[in-house]
């Protein structure tokens, strides 16, 4: 196998995950308000002036009514899109990882940022065609489909930070990437709706395509390969694999001394019931501020902003001062993380006023830690050469069951439109209340490990490991 990197190397994987969740956010907002416009003037047949209406500042009581006739429309198609998107992402994901430990990672930070910036480009042009129906926006996501999208880009991203990094200093690195990549979501927010004010929709989506563009670039001549050597005969061959899958899934389930499996898994079930509640969240909270506060899409960008600002200080508090500073583990940190997101979504859930709203996101400042905190105990569970293959299953079971979070969030705020629209919220509550029983669970286990390795016999099996065995 290709040996790693580790000295001599100078990363630069932040600057181009910079500018591709810059690209993202930049237009994600103005797409979902492209597909409720479209959606109620050539789906629902209603007149262009009053459709334009929808989220701003202007509307009115017969608006408001219009509004609860289009979003459902809308939110399937957004559903449809995140479904679509998951599962073809985690079936390619499946085989990119286990394929980059042989082939190089380089390979797959530059095609699927290939396949969204044809996406953006499509988008422009759909967007251009003002009287197409708004199904024809998933045909424009088919390069991101067939090249792997955001999930393969991401755990190949992670393996190669992992190969550059040592163990002592990777949580740190982690917590650079998570606070990288929300600063790329701050940057999106913030100029979202003043770029879409300025310029146009289609505007909005070529600067998000040039993002790509600039992405693809940065990646072809300044990022170097991680690995030393890697295999360049039967790239393609070799790429779709059955042995590829079979051997991450052994890497993940295999028996392993004091907890460490245990750990591992209970890690893989957090980190996918979190991505979940997250993918759920996003979904609907846009369509929930506009019902519940008529907040217009400048007015949701900018609370946006002010989440992330909150996030990505939350994350270096969380990462540097708590973690580095003054030695919190990382299993703590676990579940200071997840008590915080559970604080937030009651807040949100209750509240009643913008200053509730912007309260909430303030109370889930610390839940930045929670990536970066498992992902640097697994780390440090599991031996060097086994943390590609067990972050590729991490973020393919991530893909995989995060995808429902779309239809389950979806069909409750459909349901609860008319009575509670923000019901989704306390269904997070509840998530989150779940996942802070797990990480408690992690912190006994690894206090029984070390009780295990201070105090009794060393060829003494864990009841735990047992259990499981």
């Amino acid at each position: 196998m290709p040996e790693c990197v580790v000295a001599n190397v100078k990363i630069h994987v932040e600057i181009p995950l910079l500018l591709l969740f810059f690209a993202f956010i930049l237009s994600d907002s103005v797409k979902t308000n492209l597909i409720i416009f479209r959606t109620c003037y050539v789906t629902l047949g209603y007149n262009k002036s009053e459709c334009a209406l929808l989220g701003s500042q202007d509307a009115d009581n017969e608006t408001s009514k219009l509004e609860k006739i289009v979003e459902p429309y809308a939110a399937t198609l957004n559903m449809v899109h995140s479904l679509t998107e998951a599962c073809f992402s985690a079936v390619i994901c499946l085989f990119v990882g286990p394929w980059s430990d042989r082939f190089g990672r380089k390979p797959i930070l530059i095609i699927p940022i290939i396949g969204y910036l044809l996406f953006y480009v499509f988008f422009a042009v759909f967007a251009s065609l003002e009287n197409i129906s708004p199904w024809y926006s998933l045909v424009c996501s088919i390069p991101v489909y067939v090249t792997g999208g955001g999930a393969s880009y991401l755990t190949v991203l992670l393996c190669y930070i992992t190969d550059v990094t040592r163990e002592a200093n990777r949580g740190m690195r982690m917590g650079v990437f998570e606070a990288v990549l929300s600063l790329g979501i701050l940057m999106g927010n913030v100029s979202s709706s003043y770029v879409f004010s300025v310029t146009n929709y289609l505007g909005t989506f070529l600067i998000s395509a040039t993002c790509c563009f600039l992405n693809v670039i940065f990646t072809v001549f300044l990022i170097p390969e991680s690995l030393i050597n890697p295999e360049t005969e039967g790239r393609l061959k070799n790429l779709f694999q059955l042995s590829n899958i079979t051997d991450m899934l052994k890497t993940t389930f295999k028996g392993r001394q004091n907890y460490d499996r245990f750990v591992v898994l209970c890690c893989v079930l957090m980190l996918t019931i979190y991505i979940l509640a997250i993918n759920g969240d996003g979904a609907v909270i846009f369509l929930f501020l506009r019902e519940n506060f008529h907040w217009s899409l400048r007015k949701y960008t900018l609370f946006s902003a002010a989440h992330n600002v909150t996030w990505v200080l939350g994350t270096v508090i969380g990462v540097y001062l708590l973690h580095k500073l003054m030695k919190i583990s990382e299993a703590i940190m676990i579940v200071v993380g997840f008590m915080s997101m559970l604080v937030g979504m009651l807040v949100m859930g209750l509240a009643k006023y913008d200053w509730e709203v912007y309260t909430a996101a303030f109370s889930r400042a610390l839940g930045g830690v929670l990536s970066p905190m498992v992902r640097s105990l697994v780390s440090k569970i599991v031996p060097n050469e086994e943390v590609g293959k067990i972050f590729s299953l991490i973020v393919v079971s991530e893909s995989l069951f995060g995808m429902g979070g779309s239809p389950i969030y979806t069909a409750i705020y459909n349901a609860t439109i008319l009575t509670n629209p923000a019901m989704f919220n306390f269904v997070s509550a509840g998530i989150y209340a779940f996942e802070v029983a797990i990480a408690i669970t992690i912190v006994v286990a690894r206090n029984i490990c070390m009780t295990n390795i201070l105090g009794q016999d060393g060829d003494e099996q864990p009841i735990i490991e047992e259990a499981i065995s």
